[in-house]
C-alpha cells in the first residue's frame, strides 16, 4: 500500500478529541505546578499557606538550591504560560462546541465542555489575587 491508499482508508477522526485532551493536560500541569509551589513553601513554614514576598518563613531562605533551580524554572514557565495557552484553547473550544458536527456526538461534546470549563477555571485562577501573589513569590 502506498501512503495515498492509507490516507484513503483511514477512518475519520471525531472532532474535539485532541482539543479536550490538550485542555485536560494544561489543567493538570497547572494544578501540579501550583501544588509543588505551595508544597515547597509549606516545607519551610511547617504548614500549608499562601506565600508572599518577604514573609517570615521564606523571606530569607534559599528556596531553590541545586536541582530545585530547574524545578523553579519549570514552575515559573508553567504557572506563567499555561493559562495563556488555556485561554487560547477555550476560544477554539467555544467555536467547536457550537458546531453541529460535534453536537451530534454527545460524549465528545460533554468531554470538550468539561475540559473547557476546567480551562476557564485555570484562566480565572490565574488572574485572581492569590495566584498573582504566588507567582510574584516565585519570581522573588
Amino acid at each position: 500500500m502506498t501512503s495515498v491508499d492509507l490516507a484513503a482508508t483511514a477512518a475519520p477522526r471525531p472532532p474535539g478529541r485532541a482539543l479536550a485532551r490538550t485542555q485536560f493536560l494544561l489543567v493538570g500541569a497547572y494544578v501540579v505546578a501550583v501544588c509543588v509551589a505551595l508544597g515547597r513553601a509549606a516545607a519551610f513554614s511547617g504548614h500549608l499557606y499562601l506565600p508572599h514576598q518577604g514573609d517570615d518563613a521564606t523571606g530569607n531562605a534559599d528556596l531553590w538550591p541545586g536541582l530545585w533551580g530547574g524545578i523553579w524554572l519549570v514552575l515559573v514557565v508553567v504557572i506563567g504560560m499555561v493559562p495563556l495557552a488555556a485561554a487560547g484553547t477555550v476560544l477554539v473550544a467555544v467555536a467547536r462546541l457550537a458546531s453541529p458536527r460535534l453536537r451530534a456526538e454527545s460524549a465528545r461534546w460533554r468531554s470538550l465542555l468539561a475540559s473547557t470549563v476546567l480551562a476557564t477555571l485555570v484562566v480565572a485562577a490565574w488572574v485572581s489575587p492569590p495566584m498573582t501573589t504566588l507567582y510574584t513569590w516565585l519570581l522573588d
